[in-house]
């Protein structure tokens, strides 16, 4: 069932919100199902966020890469807002991406390599 907020659905899949920003959802929000976020800019793009694993990490970046094919075929920032796995275990997908997380984020992050934290910024 869609719920609808504002003139938006809560419906899964990417959402195009205006302005080069975009959120992609995960109904029904229990345990897992999170949301992320798209923001384009001039070419650039910033991703708020990966999903749980790498399946559903991969069917959103394809998703938004057919919205944006220029934009997020690079995602030059990917920003994780906290440890959570269901923010943050689709990170090695988006390679070559900056990390940008608070240093408690990056401590505890529980896929964090050596690989990935050298691409962090706290």
């Amino acid at each position: 069932m869609a719920q609808a907020i504002g003139k938006w659905s809560y419906t899964k899949g990417l959402h195009d919100l205006g302005n080069g920003c975009y959120a992609y959802l995960q109904p029904d929000g229990g345990w897992g199902w999170s949301n992320a976020g798209l923001v384009v800019v001039g070419g650039e793009s910033m991703l708020v966020d990966t999903l749980f694993d790498l399946k559903l990490t991969r069917e959103m970046l394809d998703t938004m890469r057919r919205a944006e094919p220029k934009a997020a075929a690079r995602i030059g920032a990917l920003v994780n807002t906290h440890s959570n796995g269901d923010h943050c275990f689709g990170n090695q997908l988006v390679t070559g991406a900056e990390i940008i997380s608070s240093k408690a984020c990056a401590f505890l992050r529980p896929s964090t390599s050596r690989a990935s934290t050298s691409r962090c910024r706290r």
